[in-house]
């Protein structure tokens, strides 16, 4: 029975460290092209951990409004947790990139719809602009994310 129990022990143990069993690894961007993807990915499964791993510990946010700047990434984690509250969906498209060395310069264009906390639904189309920064293990993170940075150019 000693050697049953141990078995059986030891497979639950493989059991529960796989990541099969939902101990989800948290994805890292290794090239600028994936960034943008990642976030849209995690923002539509809500998954706060995935958006909280690709932004700098000192990352800096600009809110939609323009009007508020978050600085930090635990100001930034409560950000992400009232966003993916009320997010319906979430679809984004990079207009351009501009890279140099370590720093890649982003323009995205977003359809976003939510829910506010009236149950009003709003389908909001906006341009950002994204600041990424290479870091020394050659993984980027997001430093910059300006929410409605290049809003005023988008065609009517």
């Amino acid at each position: 029975m000693g050697k049953s129990i141990f078995a059986l022990l030891a497979a639950c143990v493989l059991l529960f460290s796989s990541p099969a069993y939902g101990a989800d690894t948290l994805e890292v961007i290794t090239s600028p092209d994936q960034a943008h993807a990642l976030f849209a990915k995690a923002m539509n499964e809500k998954n706060l951990e995935q958006l909280c791993a690709i932004y700098a510990d000192d990352a800096v946010m600009v809110l939609r409004s323009g009007n508020l700047k978050v600085q930090g990434l635990s100001k930034i984690r409560r950000v992400f947790t009232e966003m993916i509250a009320a997010l319906e969906s979430l679809e984004l498209d990079i207009i351009y990139q501009v890279r140099s060395e370590d720093t890649v310069l982003f323009r995205s264009k977003y359809r976003s719809v939510y829910h506010t906390s009236d149950g009003v639904k709003h389908d909001v189309v906006s341009s950002g602009i994204e600041v990424l920064r290479r870091q020394p293990d050659g993984t980027w993170l997001f430093t910059i994310d300006h929410h409605s940075g290049g809003e005023n150019i988008l065609p009517n």
